[in-house]
């Protein structure tokens, strides 16, 4: 059973709901979970389990390999992490400052990033279905994020704290969990969630994304060909834009 393919016929009143700020087509079993593009059918659940995925103990791994190359590139004092702006969702920090890395978005990779962080990347590369999606974050001091949503139930968020002091919350539903540092965990960013630095030092994080292991290959190539439409391409390249035009400031 291809969910996509079932769900095409209803894709206009679908989007015309999305352009009208309408309730969607079809609701969520959870209200938490408020993405603008959710598929019906595919299991949701705030929280997954790391060990799931095989590939989360790599990481743990190459944690002190990744913490030196992301101390290196700090120590070059580039101008490169830049303020963090949702285009769509308008997500930004109401306290402190969120700022990123990126590292990939949606296919256009940011070469002189990457090459500085041939461990991290080459792990990135090997991950199973892959969204395609990777940047580092760091929150500044005091910092929140507030509840917010991702776009779409169909990939799975993974965070990896590579510096990660004390005091750092995640909030995904109703459940609130502290963030390891030199581990990944795992969440459905169709959910509500939101972040807290309380403590006095910087929190430094890779963020990855790939498809629901609930989708199939099939699934996933149709959602792709989706992508491609008018209207959700629009929303990717204000995503896009978003990505490579705001403003720069110092590491």
């Amino acid at each position: 059973m291809n969910r996509v393919a079932q769900l095409l016929p209803h894709l206009p009143e679908m989007l015309r709901r999305d352009a009208a700020g309408e309730p969607p087509l079809f609701p969520p079993a959870d209200p938490l979970q408020y993405a603008r593009f959710v598929i019906p059918g595919v299991p949701g659940q705030p929280w997954h389990d790391p060990a799931q995925f095989a590939w989360t103990a790599a990481f743990a791994a190459a944690h002190a390999e990744i913490r030196g190359e992301l101390e290196r590139f700090l120590g070059q004092q580039r101008v490169t992490f830049r303020n963090y702006v949702g285009p769509i969702l308008g997500e930004k920090a109401d306290a402190g400052d969120w700022h990123v890395l990126y590292l990939e978005y949606r296919g256009q990779r940011w070469d002189e990033h990457c090459r500085e962080f041939p461990r991290l990347m080459a792990l990135v590369d090997a991950i199973p279905r892959r969204a395609g999606t990777v940047f580092i974050s760091r929150l500044t001091p005091g910092t929140h994020i507030p509840r917010h949503c991702g776009s779409t139930n169909t990939q799975l968020t993974c965070h990896f704290g590579i510096v990660v002091p004390d005091r750092v919350e995640l909030r995904v539903a109703r459940e609130t969990r502290a963030q390891p540092e030199g581990r990944c965990i795992v969440f459905d960013d169709s959910f509500e969630h939101e972040v807290w630095n309380h403590s006095a030092a910087v929190r430094y994080n890779v963020f990855m994304q790939f498809w629901h292991p609930d989708l199939s290959d099939e699934e996933i190539a149709a959602i792709q060909r989706l992508e491609e439409l008018p209207h959700i391409q629009h929303v990717i390249e204000q995503y896009r834009e978003g990505a490579s035009a705001l403003a720069p400031v110092r590491n």
